[in-house]
């Protein structure tokens, strides 16, 4: 009696174990039961085939001896006649990636930890096409099967997309972090950044900078062309400050219409200088006319900075020296900048 292909091909891949089967049913002298044997083998076939999920079966010498349907679609793989395929050689076929980014090296992965280690391991692994360049993300659950000597005879796999859940992971923590209509840090960010640059100023005797920028009239453009052409300026603004300062500063927005700059790392005696060339380049360039839905749009920048450590070295301290320094500057004329000491200074003068 010979295995129908449909059992085969799928669930008696290994040739040995498919001549074993087809040996044990020609010598079954009950007919009966020959044909139960067989029709149990071809329910396990199609059940296991229309399983939502990837299924695959490892042998200790690497040999693929079942895949079904849903892992065929997952890695992009015809079973069909491939006797020979070695989970090796499968891997080979697809850039296989962990989740942070870095090849799935046999150590990490979940088949081969399962039959080594003989416990269950999961991973999420990135599947990566190389006709178009994009990838699936798969959740792989391995588990050792051990045969009646205690041996490991299997590692089997269990294999989920998750592709969609992953994504959404992702997208959840990009708007935890950046700002959705700019794309700059947001709040929360640039305040992990300060308190990272104040403590590498700790270790290095460096100083810093912290800019608090407020549009100028902003108001009057939402007011004007509406708040579309309103959240348009506002991106363009956040370009034209990234374009002002080094890849290493932080630029983010902290409110409707204010940023802040974070400028870290700036030897002691080239700050003065450096912020305040920085700062007045940005005054010019968020000055510039802007074309927005066919309309030309003006705005100014009001500017306050306070510098650490002199001005403080906590982050709450700083940003409330520089934003106290920005509302000066919003009340004495807009289109400036204010260091926090030379408005220290002004408060000292005798009236």
């Amino acid at each position: 009696m010979t295995i129908p292909d449909y059992i085969s091909d799928f669930l008696l891949r290994d040739s040995e174990l498919k001549g074993f089967f087809e040996n044990l049913l020609s010598n079954i002298e009950d007919d009966a039961l020959a044909e139960r044997l067989d029709d149990f083998l071809g329910m396990l076939s199609v059940m296991l085939d229309e399983a939502p999920v990837g299924i695959i079966a490892v042998s200790p010498i690497d040999k693929v001896i079942l895949i079904n349907r849903a892992t065929e679609q997952l890695l992009d793989y015809s079973r069909r006649g491939d006797y020979e395929m070695t989970w090796s050689k499968m891997r080979q076929r697809k850039d296989m990636r962990s989740h942070d980014g870095h090849p799935l090296t046999e150590d990490l992965d979940p088949i081969y930890v399962a039959m080594w280690e003989r416990r269950r391991n999961t991973a999420n692994v990135l599947v990566k096409s190389h006709e178009s360049g994009t990838g699936e993300w798969i959740s792989m659950t391995a588990f050792p099967i051990l045969g009646s000597s205690g041996l490991v005879i299997a590692s089997v796999a269990i294999l989920q997309d998750i592709s969609d859940y992953m994504n959404m992971q992702d997208l959840l923590c990009e708007q935890a972090i950046y700002d959705s209509l700019t794309g700059l840090a947001n709040r929360s960010v640039f305040t992990g950044s300060l308190s990272m640059a104040i403590a590498r100023s700790k270790r290095n005797g460096t100083g810093g900078a912290v800019l608090v920028i407020d549009l100028d009239r902003f108001k009057a453009i939402n007011d004007v062309f509406g708040f579309i052409a309103g959240d348009e300026l506002l991106a363009k603004v956040g370009r034209r400050l990234v374009a002002e300062v080094r890849d290493t500063d932080t630029v983010a927005r902290i409110g409707d219409d204010e940023f802040a700059v974070l400028l870290s790392d700036i030897a002691g005696p080239n700050i003065l200088p450096i912020v305040g060339e920085i700062s007045r380049r940005i005054c010019t360039s968020v000055g510039v006319v802007y074309r927005i839905m066919g309309h030309e749009a003006a705005v100014t920048a009001s500017i306050g900075i306070s510098l650490y450590p002199q001005d403080g070295m906590d982050g709450k301290t700083l940003f409330s020296n520089a934003a106290e320094a920005m509302y000066h500057v919003k009340t004495s004329g807009r289109n400036n900048f204010l260091f926090y000491h030379d408005l220290v200074k002004l408060a000292k003068k005798p009236e």
